[in-house]
Order: C-alpha cells, then sequence, then structure tokens
C-alpha cells in the first residue's frame, strides 16, 4: 500500500503539469482524444479542419465575441496555450456548462477518459 502514494502523486502532479485544470476540457471522439488547449493533429483534423468547432459553437449560444475568441484560440495556427486557458477560466460555470453540452449535442465527450 505504501508504495501507491508516491505514484498517485506522481499520476495527480503530472495531471497539473499537462493542465488538467478544471477550465480545460478532455475531448473524445472518433477514438480520438485532445484536451482543447493542446496543439496536436489530431484537435486541428477532428475540430477545425471538420467544420465541428464552428457548430459547436454556434450550438453553445455563447456570446460572438467569446466564440471568436474560442474559435481562435482553438484552431489558430500560432495558438498560445495560456491565452486560450485564460479565456476558458473566465468562462461563468454556464458558460461553460453550454459549451460542454454543445460538444456533447455534436457528438463529443467530454472529460472522460478514453480507453486507448
Amino acid at each position: 500500500m505504501n508504495k501507491c502514494v508516491p505514484i498517485v502523486i506522481l499520476a495527480f502532479l503530472a495531471a497539473l503539469t499537462a493542465g488538467c485544470g478544471n477550465a480545460n476540457f478532455l475531448v473524445y471522439k472518433d477514438a480520438k482524444h485532445f484536451y482543447l488547449t493542446s496543439n496536436g493533429e489530431a484537435l486541428k483534423k477532428v475540430l477545425c479542419e471538420s467544420g465541428d468547432i464552428n457548430r459547436i459553437l454556434s450550438d453553445s449560444r455563447l456570446p460572438e465575441a467569446m466564440q471568436k475568441d474560442l474559435h481562435e484560440g482553438i484552431c489558430s495556427s500560432n495558438k498560445v496555450k495560456e491565452r486560450l486557458l485564460a479565456i476558458l477560466e473566465d468562462m461563468t460555470p454556464e458558460q461553460r456548462s453550454a459549451l460542454k453540452l454543445a460538444f456533447q449535442t455534436n457528438g463529443y465527450e467530454i472529460n472522460t477518459i478514453a480507453n486507448c
């Protein structure tokens, strides 16, 4: 049992380092998973190139300026993780819920650990 404690602590620290704050979403669709603040190719293909992000943001009914900031923050070629995280952190709980619901409406799972 004592051997488990360091492993749990390391896992927790790794999660914090990876940006698993409560404002960052783990997004999963079509056997691909990523954090919204990541810069990976999976995010670009699944969200941006497919046009899903446009439908998601429209369905979220967030203020137009916030939708624009989120689109730029998620899909921009010069993405700045800290800026996108700040946008997500500044959202009200209702706005975050609306965004999560919009992802789910468009076939995404949110904050679900993917079975890789």
